[in-house]
């Protein structure tokens, strides 16, 4: 029993570093794109732009990628980051929406990060794929953490009923 316990152990924690891999992904990725509303803002100008489409085995996905160049005292910059956890999705018009508006500007606000000005990004805030990477995160947490419990609730003797039963 004990090493079906040890193997158990071993393979459920695989699916627990995946869930807390993803969860403190997405938190970082909260914090750092909540943090860029109060950075300082320099004028960029976007250099690449495109509305690029993936084709998989059942979904196609969408996404925009940008690079923009902007200044801070006198030094130039170069970056390609849109928002911090920004994620290509299958909701092609929304990914639409935001090549339009990036590609109809003559120049973007960059925010930037007043410690370290090389760290940029275009939008800021807790936007749909960070939404989506923290509840994924924790719905997977949650599937686990029940699997696990299964198992523990199954790997143990059951005796209430062997005990509690009245024979003569």
């Amino acid at each position: 029993m004990k090493v079906v316990i040890g193997c158990f152990a071993v393979f459920i924690s695989v699916f627990y570093a995946v869930g807390f891999g993803l969860l403190g992904y997405g938190l970082w990725s909260a914090w750092r794109s909540v943090h860029a509303a109060a950075w300082p803002t320099a004028p960029g100008t976007i250099t690449h732009l495109a509305l690029e489409e993936h084709s998989g085995n059942e979904d196609t996905t969408y996404g925009v990628k940008v690079k923009y160049t902007y200044t801070v005292d006198g030094v130039a910059y170069e970056g390609s980051c849109l928002a911090f956890g920004y994620a290509r999705s299958n909701r092609r018009e929304a990914h639409e929406q935001i090549h339009r508006k990036l590609k109809e500007a003559k120049a973007v606000g960059v925010r930037y990060d007043p410690s370290e000005p090389s760290v940029s990004c275009l939008s800021f805030g807790l936007h749909r794929s960070i939404q989506f990477t923290l509840v994924f995160a924790v719905t997977w947490l949650l599937i686990v953490f029940g699997f696990t419990l299964l198992f523990w609730v199954f790997s143990r003797n059951d005796a209430v009923l062997l005990d509690n039963l009245s024979v003569q």
